[in-house]
């Protein structure tokens, strides 16, 4: 069964397989469209809220993999992450720092923290689409070098502002502007120690079906998008209120 995040126990079939059909047309994704439907029908959201099904970087070389239903346990005890770590809501973002709509998404998400600092967990996971980001794998290790350094949400928003104007040069840049250890930073860097723990994340994307950043899952529910924070807050509300 796909994702259903907000389940009605009175669910009309007939409406179900129409929203369908109206969010095929309108999404163009067919590999999202049920869940969203899910969505509509347990009133979390309205079909004018989904204009964020389009915003997501896709990735040719996984396209065409069938992507699997249900909830998966994608949170990590190791990856960064805001807010409550015991919440009862565990937010997981796999997001890629050359991804437009992942910087789009990096202000919400440190809003929403902010928003709801003790009933939610925003957990971060890398998710670098290489072939259309070159910068991407790069930028994540230097995220998880930043890490070492118990600075990674900082480092996290210093790359995303410089998203546009990213190099090879950027990163250790970056690290002195924030008065990091750069000597560390840069060791760090040079001994690729982190390529490993970033395809553990994009493996476990991969496994639960995600196909593009941003991708998110809500106490284990797939939402691929940028999601507005306005519908964001919808969703976190309406999960929450279930308890």
């Amino acid at each position: 069964m796909e994702i259903d995040l907000l389940a009605h126990p009175h669910r009309n079939v007939i409406a179900a397989v129409s929203t369908v059909l109206v969010l095929a047309i309108v999404c163009g994704f067919s590999w999202r469209v049920y869940h969203y439907a899910s969505l509509i029908q347990g009133g979390a959201l309205t079909e004018a809220d989904l204009a964020f099904a389009q915003k997501v970087t896709t990735t040719s070389r996984i396209s065409n993999v069938p992507v699997p239903a249900g909830t998966f346990d994608v949170a990590s005890k190791v990856a960064p992450f805001l807010g409550n770590k015991d919440a009862k809501l565990t937010v997981v973002e796999f997001a890629d720092f050359g991804c437009p709509f992942s910087r789009e998404e990096s202000f919400v998400i440190r809003a929403l923290a902010l928003a709801y600092p003790d009933k939610v967990r925003f957990e971060y996971r890398d998710f670098p689409i290489d072939e259309l980001h070159p910068q991407a794998t790069a930028a994540s290790e230097a995220g998880r070098c930043a890490a070492e350094q118990n600075r990674f949400w900082d480092y996290h928003d210093k790359v995303y502002a410089g998203q546009d104007t990213l190099t090879d040069s950027s990163y250790a840049q970056f690290a002195a502007e924030l008065n990091m250890n750069v000597a560390e930073f840069n060791r760090c860097m040079a001994s690729d120690r982190n390529l490993p723990r970033i395809q553990a994340d994009v493996d476990a994307g991969v496994a639960a079906g995600v196909r593009g950043t941003p991708t998110f899952f809500l106490n284990g529910m797939r939402v691929p998008g940028a999601i507005p924070e306005v519908t964001f807050r919808k969703l976190i509300d309406q999960l929450l209120a279930q308890g």
